[in-house]
């Protein structure tokens, strides 16, 4: 469901099926998603790097081989948190793999 106007939501909605369409929404709900912040959270961020203390301990606790689940666990974080996290991460980086990402913040001094 998609609204016709989304600052008027009476007007109405369409059912959107296509695949084509449907795709392209999903892609860009997950961008969005990748990049999002939970409304009214403020991101300390280290200066020189751009990390939160979260982020960094995210990538030290991946960089020991933990799994996302486990990496989560002891974060207190939800699995689909580090996912967007470590996208984002990546992003930053300018990485495809978690690996090249692992390497770079490594060659940056972020581990």
């Amino acid at each position: 469901m998609v609204p016709i106007d989304p600052a008027d939501t009476r007007r109405g909605a369409l059912h959107v099926t296509e695949p084509g369409i449907v795709n392209a929404l999903l892609e860009l709900f997950e961008q969005a998603w990748g990049t999002a912040v939970p409304l009214g959270a403020v991101r300390p961020e280290d200066p020189a790097t751009g990390l939160t203390d979260t982020e960094r301990e995210l990538l030290r606790l991946l960089g020991q081989g933990l799994t996302d689940e486990a990496a989560g666990q002891r974060l207190g974080i939800a699995d689909r948190t580090v996912r967007r996290q470590m996208a984002s991460i990546m992003e930053r980086l300018g990485a495809t793999s978690r690996f090249e990402a692992g390497i770079k913040a490594a060659q940056r001094g972020w581990l």
